[in-house]
Order: structure tokens, then C-alpha cells, then sequence
């Protein structure tokens, strides 16, 4: 491939990679994520097994687990200026019905989710302070027991401010780069 892809110019990649940081890099959501075939002195571990950058839907599992899952979003620009962006970053916490109960009489999913809120909610974090919009509880099946978090921030629209991509370039400017 012709592009730098561990240095992409793209920002929902950059935030996706701090959250992943940032989740694993905590340990009280390692602790609580209740992974008993993972060594939480390796938390980096975690992703793609209960930490997952993308909406992810349990199956049908012999084992039963934990996981957060998140998303970021562009939703649209802002109405006021154009050089700004609403963005949505959603996490869903799944937590297995056998695993629900914790030892500090907080529901599993509930903990996750306050976790996630402490980390993130008013934070700059991820650039632009990000705020906590929805918390919704739901259950996907008979097995798995959820909690949503919906934060909202803005930021720029572009990576690459006062630039334009080489096809409107000749357009604005009058010859090609």
C-alpha cells in the first residue's frame, strides 16, 4: 500500500486508537471487564477480546464475557460554521447475565458505564471536550444485559486546515499541484 496507514491523516482512526488506549491503560476497567484467561499486567491484551473499536454483537459463546464496544462517528456539520463537525461517540457496554453481579454491589454493566463516564464525560481527552448526552440501559437477548453512553463533541472538520484535496485545488487556485 502507497499510504502511510500507522500515520493516517484521519481523526475518527487517531480517536479510535486514544479510546483503546485509554480504556486498556485503566485499571479499573480491566478489573471489572472480568477476564480470567488474560494477565491484566498486560491490558493491551484486552483489545479485540473485550475491548473493540467497532459495534460488535455477542454470538452464541461457550465462555461467557464481558466486553465494551465503541464507535465514533461524523454526524454533520455544525449549523453555525461549516468548519466545524458534530461528533458522536457511542460505547456499549455487553455484560454476560452470569457474569452481572460484581463484589461492590454495583451491577456490572452500570459500573463499566460509570467507569467509562468518569474517563470520558467533560474531558478534553480527545481533543475538543467531549459531553455526555445519552445513558441508556437495554438487553440484547436473554443472555446479555447492556449499557449505552452517547457523548457529543465538536471539532474541526477538516485534519488539514486551510487545505483542499488536488481535485478542487485546480479549481480554487487555477492550476494542478
Amino acid at each position: 500500500m502507497k499510504r502511510d496507514i500507522q500515520n493516517l491523516d484521519d481523526d475518527i482512526v487517531r480517536k479510535k486508537r486514544k479510546i483503546e488506549q485509554i480504556l486498556y491503560s485503566d485499571p479499573d476497567i480491566i478489573e471489572i471487564l472480568d477476564n480470567p484467561e488474560l494477565d491484566p499486567s498486560c491490558p493491551e491484551d484486552y483489545v479485540n477480546k473485550n475491548i473493540f473499536g467497532f459495534l460488535r454483537i455477542p454470538g452464541t459463546q461457550d465462555v461467557s464475557k464481558n466486553f465494551i464496544t465503541f464507535t465514533v462517528d461524523d454526524m454533520e456539520l455544525s449549523p453555525n460554521n461549516r468548519v466545524m463537525k458534530n461528533q458522536f461517540i457511542q460505547f456499549v457496554v455487553f455484560v454476560h447475565k452470569d457474569l452481572i453481579n460484581t463484589d461492590y454491589g454495583v451491577y456490572r454493566h452500570d459500573l463499566l458505564a460509570y467507569l467509562i463516564r468518569d474517563i470520558f464525560n467533560l474531558s478534553n481527552k480527545l481533543g475538543p471536550q467531549m459531553e455526555l448526552v445519552s445513558n441508556k440501559e437495554y438487553v440484547t437477548d436473554a443472555d446479555y444485559h447492556t449499557r449505552t453512553l452517547r457523548f457529543e463533541l465538536v471539532d474541526d472538520n477538516s485534519t488539514k486546515p486551510f487545505r483542499t484535496n488536488s481535485y478542487e485545488y485546480d479549481r480554487i487556485v487555477g492550476h494542478r499541484r
